[in-house]
């Protein structure tokens, strides 16, 4: 799951909803609905979103962690001008192992580089 299909979720849950009526009121598909709950795609587009938000009536902290939620679940990110060589093997390197991180190797890589905490930083349900 993404942080966004997992806030998604929330959220429905939270007004006693079932995929299918979420789906109606939005105007989807069912399972478009289900395949962004369980994260095999990308956060919708922005007009899906802004359809949400006025369709639950999210209030604004609700919003917040929603366009949060977005952020931390979009599939493909570009990478900043003027990397050194380090740091783009360092990415290859990182990107090999995505997926297959255990929770104390994300850890230690956060503490080395002085990260937040993560995983329920700006999400919390």
């Amino acid at each position: 799951m993404t942080p966004f299909g997992t806030y998604l979720e929330h959220l429905r849950r939270s007004r006693r909803m079932q995929q299918k009526q979420l789906a109606d009121l939005m105007g989807i598909n069912p399972c478009y609905v289900s395949t962004l709950e369980r994260g095999r795609k990308g956060p919708p587009s922005t007009a899906v979103l802004k359809r949400l938000i006025k369709n639950l009536n999210l209030s604004r902290d609700e919003q917040e962690r929603l366009w949060h939620s977005v952020e931390l679940s979009e599939m493909t990110f570009r990478l900043p001008d003027g990397m050194s060589q380090d740091e783009f093997e360092m990415v290859h390197d990182l990107k090999s192992h995505l997926g297959s991180l255990n929770g104390d190797q994300v850890l230690i890589i956060r503490k080395v580089l002085g990260l937040g905490s993560g995983s329920q930083e700006g999400i919390t349900m």
